[in-house]
């Protein structure tokens, strides 16, 4: 089974969500789906969080649930009981962090300087909440605090937008970012489901950085320096990407495939693949 790491970098995106009614919780689910996240943080700042995060738990299964917000210990417990499977908090609390720890509850906790990060690490925690993001220093506070704790990823929350997170996940020690514009609690009250769905995907693709570079039949395909293995009737497109590595992990739940020996090269760095993804009749040629 994958850990929270492994599906935080995957998703890329954490949607940080506040939701009143328990009402609206199956159709924002299915606009997560469709628009394929399958990771929620549910926020303690309405009454009905705990119903919300039973209805994921219950219903949605396929969607990891965690709880975000979370300020006592009488919130975690709430959140574990409804179901939750990881625990965010604003800040960085002790006591709560010390609870998540001793039950074995994966717990992210919100810091944006040396001291808390050390504060974290010297309870195990590796991976931690970066807020509030953009007004604590943002990307270049997050770069100068990556050559000192070369062993923490971060996941930084508050001010993310679709017009700037690509500039955080480019980072390499950004595990992934939390943002509720995709989200947003006036959406979920309208019941503007398709709105948060084409959100979602219009922030996925800003993700990937997907600029199509060419595409075309087998004719065109014998100039492309593509390998005889994919040469025939199935089309191809070549798409550029600004992390590979990070493109085929958010991929991978599509059930992506590598075609061999298309992965090159350049030097030590991992540049280029050909891929299929299942449903899809066409080659894509990935490069970085």
């Amino acid at each position: 089974m994958k850990d929270f790491k492994e599906r935080f970098y995957e998703a890329g995106l954490i949607p940080v969500i506040k939701i009143e009614s328990v009402n609206m919780a199956d159709g924002l689910a299915n606009a997560l789906r469709a628009g394929g996240l399958f990771i929620a943080e549910i926020t303690f700042r309405t009454k009905a969080a705990p119903q919300v995060i039973e209805k994921f738990a219950s219903f949605h299964k396929d969607i990891t649930v965690g709880a975000g917000t979370v300020t006592t210990k009488e919130e975690v417990n709430a959140a574990l009981s409804a179901g939750a499977q990881f625990i965010v908090s604003p800040g960085f609390n002790p006591s709560i962090c010390e609870y998540c720890v001793e039950r074995g509850v994966p717990v992210f906790p919100g810091v944006n300087n040396p001291s808390l990060v050390e504060q974290a690490m010297s309870m195990g925690l590796n991976s931690l909440k970066f807020f509030p993001a953009e007004v604590s220093g943002g990307v270049k506070a997050l770069n100068a605090l990556k050559s000192v704790y070369q062993q923490v990823s971060f996941i930084p929350t508050g001010g993310i937008q679709e017009d700037n997170i690509q500039e955080y996940l480019s980072l390499k020690n950004v595990l992934a970012c939390g943002g509720s514009w995709v989200v947003s609690s006036e959406l979920i009250e309208a019941g503007k489901f398709d709105e948060i769905e084409r959100l979602i995907k219009s922030a996925r693709r800003t993700m990937m950085g997907f600029l199509p570079v060419v595409s075309g039949d087998g004719g065109s395909r014998e100039s492309s320096g593509l390998p005889d293995k994919v040469k025939g009737d199935r089309g191809f497109i070549e798409v550029r990407t600004p992390s590979l590595k990070r493109t085929l992990a958010m991929l991978s739940p599509l059930g992506v495939s590598v075609i061999s020996p298309s992965e090159a090269m350049r030097g030590q760095s991992f540049v280029g693949t050909i891929i299929t993804i299942p449903g899809i009749e066409t080659y894509i040629h990935l490069i970085e």
